[in-house]
């Protein structure tokens, strides 16, 4: 390993700690002060369906991935390497549209491209070492970001299944989502009034 490979990594790890030792209050602090911005209906029905797409994706991927326990290749793994992220971006997004705030919107896609990456560059390290040489193959195939028109030649024939959805918990994170889209309309609707200029 070189020594830039080693100081990036260092880098990435401290990155790594810092963001996981704070994430949920910073997150609730985020959400908290974004809603702040939200105040329209209109917008609201616009960022809403997008966040449940986004949601629906990640279910999607849920509902086929065996953490750590084989290489899913599978459902959306067929056609790209990383389905549950690109699900979070696009639920996040959703709610960012509902901003109307073009300057908020373009910062969310930028720190959600910055963290994507390096959380993925962790992750497909580790995985190269777990499924070696499958994942190297995996990699030339199927892209990263982009979903290939052409699953993967080793594909599994694996159908969605609702307990994997819970085994990797993200039933809850439905419900989440279903609870927050509820208290933003209700915020929306009842005080309205109350909402930042940006």
């Amino acid at each position: 390993m070189s020594v830039n490979s080693a100081v990036r990594e260092s880098i990435e790890d401290k990155l790594h700690r810092t963001f996981t030792y704070f994430r949920v209050p910073l997150m609730t602090i985020s959400f908290m002060a974004l809603v702040g911005f939200i105040h329209d209906k209109s917008a609201f029905w616009i960022g809403a369906p997008v966040a449940v797409l986004g949601e629906l994706i990640q279910m999607w991927a849920a509902s086929h991935l065996h953490k750590d326990e084989h290489l899913t290749v599978s459902g959306p793994y067929s056609y790209v390497r990383n389905p549950m992220y690109i699900g979070r971006f696009i639920l996040g997004l959703g709610f960012f549209l509902m901003t109307q705030n073009p300057y908020l919107i373009a910062a969310y896609v930028i720190l959600f491209a910055v963290y994507a990456n390096l959380r993925v560059s962790r992750e497909e390290r580790r995985l190269r070492e777990i499924f070696a040489p499958n994942y190297q193959r995996y990699c030339s195939e199927i892209r990263r970001w982009l979903p290939s028109l052409k699953p993967y030649s080793l594909s599994e024939n694996r159908r969605a299944s609702w307990s994997q959805v819970c085994a990797n918990h993200e039933h809850i994170n439905l419900i989440g989502l279903l609870v927050v889209l509820a208290a933003v309309y209700l915020r929306i609707d009842r005080l309205s009034h109350l909402y930042w200029h940006f």
